[in-house]
């Protein structure tokens, strides 16, 4: 038994090109069930919705990269400002011992800068691996810009023990003590 595309081309109803666009239809249609491919969709929208989803792709990747641009200038803004408000440290004649993580670091400074760093009002920044004094307010403009800047500060023993339940509370604790 003849298939109906032969039979119409037979009866004179079709002709071979009719028959071969006819035939490349089936098997684009079959291919697009097998892929996936909505059937119901014209290729304009077929079209627009790749259209959509490249533009949705290109924003994302715009705002990525302008989120890197915008880390490299804050660390930009964040050398300049110790650059620009760094503590001369060539004069070092006393050590000053700090932690870097678990590691024991060591800063040569002179007795008035030792002094400031153990009350607070001067502070160890690190940048990429290099260590810099800086006054405690620039400290606070450099985390305003960089959370993950390392900022080393002096801790007071008062804010480590309670001042209720201090023992010693009664004892005067000298403040020229060297060690």
């Amino acid at each position: 038994m003849a298939s109906l595309q032969d039979q119409l081309l037979k009866a004179g109803l079709a002709n071979e090109k009719q028959a071969k666009q006819a035939t490349k239809a089936k098997k684009k249609q079959t291919r697009d069930v097998r892929k996936g491919v909505d059937i119901g969709e014209t290729p304009a929208q077929r079209a627009l919705r790749e259209k959509e989803a490249q533009a949705s792709r290109s924003k994302q990747l715009n705002a990525q990269r302008d989120a890197q641009i915008q880390e490299r200038a804050v660390a930009a803004q964040v050398k300049q400002i110790l650059e620009r408000c760094r503590l001369d440290l060539s004069g070092g004649e006393v050590s000053y011992n700090f932690v870097d993580g678990k590691v024991i670091k060591k800063l040569y400074v002179d007795p008035m800068q030792q002094a400031a760093l153990s009350r607070g009002s001067l502070v160890i920044v690190g940048l990429e691996a290099v260590y810099y004094v800086v006054p405690a307010n620039v400290a606070l403009r450099i985390e305003e810009r960089s959370a993950q800047s390392l900022i080393i500060r002096a801790e007071s023993a008062a804010d480590a023990v309670d001042q209720e339940d201090d023992p010693y509370a009664d004892f005067v604790i000298p403040d020229d003590l060297m060690w």
